[in-house]
């Protein structure tokens, strides 16, 4: 057994917390993999960079989740809890973390800059809304795991599905504000705002 292989119970961790860990990475995957192949769908047939860019974003949330499953498989598999995969797993989070931020940042500043709005499409907004309640109830889970596996890399994820949720909401927020109340800069705003969080929460769990 090797420096970085330990087991399990070194950590004070049931097998069952390991098992829980990589089942909700797998259901993240599948979400977002799923999700954002929709999004994309919509985006490319609706001619809406906006829905091809939040789909791709959706892909970036999926690598964490994958390094995650990965790192969480080979724990309950050889009952060996790795640190290396754990940094790994973590630096991949947070790398993904980061680029949705800084996607989102630009996003919206483009958007505030060309004065485009946050409406869209019937099925985007459907899209947006299962998104919502889906990264929102993997975030929580995420979050709650994270505690009982002490794992720094899956708390990242859960802040990085929890921006998903937030960007989602900003979709249904925005595309409100700006067909009920005439607020055009809304979406683009808050867009802004949620690219800030996320850079902030990657520079903070970075160490």
């Amino acid at each position: 057994m090797g420096p970085q292989q330990k087991p399990i119970e070194t950590y004070g961790l049931q097998r069952a917390d390991a098992n829980a860990a990589w089942w909700v990475s797998v259901q993240s995957v599948v979400w977002t993999v799923v999700s954002s192949a929709v999004s994309i769908a919509l985006g490319i047939s609706a001619n809406s960079a906006v829905l091809v860019a939040f789909g791709s974003i959706g892909f970036v949330d999926a690598m964490g989740s994958i390094a995650l499953a990965y790192h969480f498989h080979h724990a309950v598999r050889h009952d060996r809890f790795s640190d290396e995969l754990e940094r790994l797993a973590h630096r991949v989070v947070l790398v993904g973390l980061a680029a949705v931020g800084v996607a989102a940042i630009t996003a919206g500043l483009v958007r505030l800059w060309q004065g485009e709005s946050g409406g869209a499409s019937t099925g985007a907004l459907v899209v947006a809304a299962a998104s919502l309640i889906a990264l929102t109830v993997l975030s929580l889970r995420k979050r709650s795991i994270a505690k009982r596996v002490s794992s720094r890399a899956l708390l990242s994820d859960a802040h990085l599905s929890g921006i998903g949720a937030a960007q989602a909401a900003v979709a249904l927020i925005g595309t409100a504000a700006t067909q009920v109340l005439g607020w055009r800069w809304a979406d683009s705003v808050a867009t802004t705002v949620v690219g800030c969080v996320a850079v902030i929460l990657a520079a903070r769990t970075r160490a």
